[in-house]
């Protein structure tokens, strides 16, 4: 492992070398530390000997928050030695015994088989304890589809967002480009490498036998977990890209049964490590791949704009949905699943507008003799283009729109992120307060602020 190593003292001295020979890189040794520090070296994990270096919890837990692996060397009277107990960061005594020295090269080791997991350090340094455990108690809805009935309604944007949001309040987040048109999630997360791609995973998943035994499905949820990226800056998101490729009629793309199983084996795979899972999935609902993800999804945000375009759409989906529901589960559980999963998400408002928008809707639903009462649990205010582009075409990963906010505190930002966060609490309820604990919001409710979205607080739910 690469290791910045804090102190400037004998024991600091003793455990560089003991590292080195046992075969960790020191990317440097320092006697303070400051986040500015962050990115002139390239590291995975921090050991403090604490005693005999200048580091403040703030700092540690701003290096938490950038994906690194903490581990502190304190006495029992240090406040770092409360602190790292407190937030569950491994602890080992000042000085440093033979004992303690080998529980701590094993904690490392731990941390490169990735058995000592940065997200959850993540949580806890961030979070605290406390929040962290209700947080992970709280998912009402862990497996999320994210949609649309037509193109340009920002539906990747707004499943990006949504992800980058649940990851900066402290929820593990695996983020899957399932949008078999060719999706643009590596794009929006500036991503050059990855693990594998969604068709590298259904082709290699085609070429297997059926696994039906325990051993096998626990051995296929391990392969799934191992598709993800995780990003270096941020612990709580892993990313599986899409299914760019030239060949259309490839034969990974017409095997509906062990689609179903990988997508259904990404969902569950998600959720049994105790994360979120969200799919961007394509506009077309009768493409398999599209067909799997929104059948097996526990709650599908439509995105749409307030315009005729997309309600025309909109009401063409649904009535396509049921209809294809209808024919393999009857009419009734058709409108149950419908009505039980949509999360109806309106982008790109500007104003009042998307209520008559809504109600034009909701009255085109009715002329179809469809009696299904959708409210809008989504209200996602228009963003200045200039910020918009940005978010999509700049260098940086966190210059996409939540994360700029919770860096610089853009207050042209301030009325989408909250109005996100409000649309997420449908899927996990604490994660207004996680945003907050994490700086991603001002206080758990928000506060006034003379902007133009202000009455976004008041309309959503």
């Amino acid at each position: 492992m690469q290791i910045l190593l804090l102190g400037a003292g004998a024991v600091t001295a003793r455990l560089n070398l003991l590292l080195a020979e046992h075969g960790h890189s020191i990317a440097a040794q320092m006697a303070a530390f400051t986040p500015s520090h962050l990115d002139l070296f390239d590291f995975q994990g921090i050991v403090v000997v604490s005693p005999e270096s200048a580091v403040s919890t703030e700092s540690l837990v701003q290096a938490a928050e950038r994906g690194k692996v903490l581990f502190v060397v304190a006495g029992t009277g240090d406040g770092l030695a409360a602190w790292a107990n407190g937030v569950g960061v491994p602890a080992f005594a000042y000085p440093i015994a033979e004992v303690e020295s080998d529980r701590l090269l094993a904690e490392i080791r731990r941390a490169e088989a990735g058995n000592l997991a940065a997200d959850e350090q993540y949580r806890r340094a961030v979070l605290g304890s406390d929040l962290a455990a209700r947080l992970g108690s709280g998912m009402a809805i862990r497996k999320i589809a994210v949609t649309s009935p037509k193109g340009g309604a920002g539906k990747t944007t707004v499943a990006v967002n949504l992800a980058v949001a649940f990851a900066l309040s402290g929820v593990t987040t695996y983020l899957v480009d399932a949008d078999a048109n060719a999706g643009a999630i590596q794009y929006h997360l500036r991503l050059e490498r990855a693990h594998t791609s969604m068709i590298g995973l259904l082709r290699r998943e085609l070429a297997k036998p059926n696994l039906s035994t325990t051993m096998g499905e626990i051995a296929s949820g391990a392969a799934y977990l191992e598709a993800f990226t995780p990003l270096d800056d941020l612990a709580t998101l892993r990313v599986l890209p899409g299914l760019v490729m030239d060949d259309l009629s490839d034969e990974s793309l017409q095997d509906e049964e062990r689609i179903t199983a990988v997508l259904g084996g990404l969902y569950e795979a998600g959720v049994s490590s105790g994360g979120v899972v969200i799919m961007d999935v394509g506009i077309n609902p009768a493409h398999v791949v599209h067909r799997a993800a929104l059948r097996l999804a526990e709650g599908i945000a439509i995105v749409i704009k307030p315009e005729i375009p997309d309600l025309a759409e909109t009401r063409r989906w649904i009535a396509r949905m049921l209809g294809s529901l209808s024919g393999m589960v009857g009419r009734q559980a058709a409108y149950e699943f419908v009505g039980s999963r949509v999360k109806l998400c309106y982008n790109q408002v500007l104003g009042k507008d998307f209520k008559a928008a809504h109600r034009t809707l909701q009255a085109a639903l009715y002329e179809d003799e469809i009696d299904l009462s959708l409210a809008p649990n989504g209200v996602l205010p228009m963003v200045a283009a200039h910020l918009a582009a940005h978010g999509v075409n700049s260098d940086r990963r966190d210059d996409i729109l939540v994360w700029r906010y919770k860096r610089e505190k853009l207050e042209e930002l301030e009325g989408y992120t909250e109005a996100l966060l409000s649309f997420a609490t449908h899927f996990v309820p604490a994660v207004r307060e996680g945003a907050s604990r994490a700086g991603l919001l001002i206080s758990p409710h928000g506060r006034p602020r003379s902007n133009p979205f202000a009455w976004l607080r008041k309309l959503l739910p």
